[in-house]
Formats: structure tokens, C-alpha cells, sequence
């Protein structure tokens, strides 16, 4: 199942597996919220889990 969640800034941030979002959640708050780190289990916690085929296309598999 890939994962989702919006940001309290707006940004919407999906990842088809697990390392996909968490990498796509570091990114963003890394470059749109000055270095703001959480541990993997915060990111994860804060998912919503979504069928794969929900999310965009253009994410890499």
C-alpha cells in the first residue's frame, strides 16, 4: 500500500512503500522547513495508507 499525508503548509507527500514516503517526507521538510527532521516511526504514524492505485502515476514503483 502506498502511503500519504498532507502537510500542515499544504504540500501533499506520497510514497508507493515505506522508504519512498519517509525519503519524500524528509526531502520536503528539509527543503521547505529548514532542516525539520522527525524519526521514521513519527512519519510513519502520521500516514494514511492508500491502494496503490490511488496514488499518482508518476511515482516511481
Amino acid at each position: 500500500m502506498a502511503k500519504m499525508m498532507s502537510c500542515p503548509c499544504g504540500q501533499q507527500l506520497v510514497g508507493r512503500t515505506d522508504d519512498d514516503f519517509v525519503g519524500a517526507v524528509d526531502a520536503h521538510l528539509r527543503d521547505a522547513h529548514g532542516g525539520r527532521s522527525y524519526p521514521r516511526e513519527a512519519i510513519l504514524s502520521m500516514a494514511t495508507s492508500i491502494p496503490d492505485d490511488a496514488a499518482p502515476q508518476d511515482l516511481a514503483p
